[in-house]
């Protein structure tokens, strides 16, 4: 058995590991130098820093001119590890969002810190720094001031390619109006999206639940929903117009200027194709109907489900992880993981009362 009090502790202090910091005040170039510009429009595999590169990173800062490929190829080149003690650390810290938990002592003395190191050192960060080519994976995905940028990484021409996923966040330039790209987070060694489509990771809406979403959308209840006002409800999720325009024609499968509620029913149903607009679109749809669902729930509730479905025999492969990921707060990194890289720390010893418990017994707060 266990207290209710110790099973939240554990819950809280395995995904508290950001903390709020000020903003960068380095002054920042105009444009990208042309070195990480001109990475950033090729396909074919990259190698590791050459002096050029190396020489850049001592004046590369965040600017609103870099576009979000610009920023993963800078820090990449940071990392390697030939730029160790070179100022490599300090220019990869300058990237990094102002909320990540080594922004605070590097805007205190302007260098990075002995947990800096001690956190790229851990055997799971091991890729990003010991890479000898890199390649990008696909295209930018842009949702709602976050960009998304997958990559691979390999020791040599003939080794295993490891994949590396990029989350950026749009962060105002203080007093200027403008914004630019930084690192929010990195994922190493993350299953590909065959991987995760084959394990499940997110359960579609049921019927009932489409048909509801679909009648809000179908406002003059004529049974179909317009091109028109469906690019305008994706466009104010946060997707570019063009591939708001563009889902709209995809969605309308046979071409006659109005999405059906099969139609309509058929997108959502693609919530595990993350790699794509339409897979996005579904999850937004997906995770905004569920929490809507769960503020109704009381704590007890909440806890009693993300537990029980961390412990119980699951309907799928990664269902306890999805469960937790829905009940995380947005404020919360680990709301940005998949399911696949939550378990990997429900593995660790210390977590594992949270898969193996038998018992739980509430325990009330004492009043102050």
């Amino acid at each position: 058995a266990c207290k209710m009090s110790v099973l939240l502790a554990l819950i809280t202090s395995s995904v508290a590991f950001r903390a709020s910091a000020p903003r960068c005040s380095r002054p920042r170039v105009a444009r990208p130098p042309a070195c990480f510009e001109a990475i950033a429009k090729t396909s074919q595999p990259h190698g590791p820093p050459s002096e050029t590169d190396s020489a850049a990173l001592a004046t590369a800062s965040p600017a609103p001119a870099l576009q979000p490929r610009e920023v993963v190829a800078t820090m990449l080149h940071a990392l390697h590890r030939s730029n160790r003690g070179t100022g490599g650390y300090e220019a990869a810290l300058r990237f990094i969002s102002p909320t990540h938990q080594y922004r605070a002592d590097f805007e205190r003395s302007g260098k990075y810190s002995a947990s800096f190191a001690r956190y790229l050192r851990q055997p799971h960060k091991a890729s990003l720094l010991g890479w000898d080519e890199y390649r990008w994976d696909g295209d930018t995905t842009l949702i709602q001031g976050e960009a998304y940028q997958q990559t691979s990484v390999r020791a040599s021409a003939d080794a295993t390619w490891t994949s590396v996923r990029w989350l950026l966040t749009s962060k105002e330039v203080e007093g200027s109006g403008a914004s630019q790209w930084m690192v929010e987070a990195v994922f190493v060694d993350e299953p590909d999206d065959a991987e995760l489509a084959a394990v499940e990771p997110l359960a579609p809406l049921e019927e009932p639940e489409r048909r509801q979403i679909f009648a809000q959308l179908d406002t003059d209840e004529s049974g179909a929903i317009s091109p028109e006002s469906f690019v305008g409800v994706v466009a104010s999720l946060g997707f570019p117009r063009e591939q708001a325009e563009a889902l709209a024609a995809a969605t309308d499968t046979d071409g006659d200027g109005a999405i059906t509620f099969g139609e309509f029913s058929a997108l959502l149903s693609k919530v595990n194709q993350q790699a794509s607009a339409a897979g996005s679109f579904a999850r937004l749809v997906t995770d905004g109907v569920r929490a809507t669902a769960d503020a109704a729930q009381s704590p007890h509730d909440v806890v009693t489900k993300v537990l029980r479905a961390l412990r119980d025999e699951p309907p799928y492969p990664l269902y306890g992880a999805e469960v937790a990921i829905r009940y995380c707060s947005p404020t919360n990194p680990a709301a940005q993981l998949t399911p696949a890289t939550f378990a990997t720390y429900l593995d660790e010893p210390h977590y594992a009362i949270l898969t193996q418990w038998d018992e739980v017994e509430e325990e009330e707060e004492e009043e102050e």
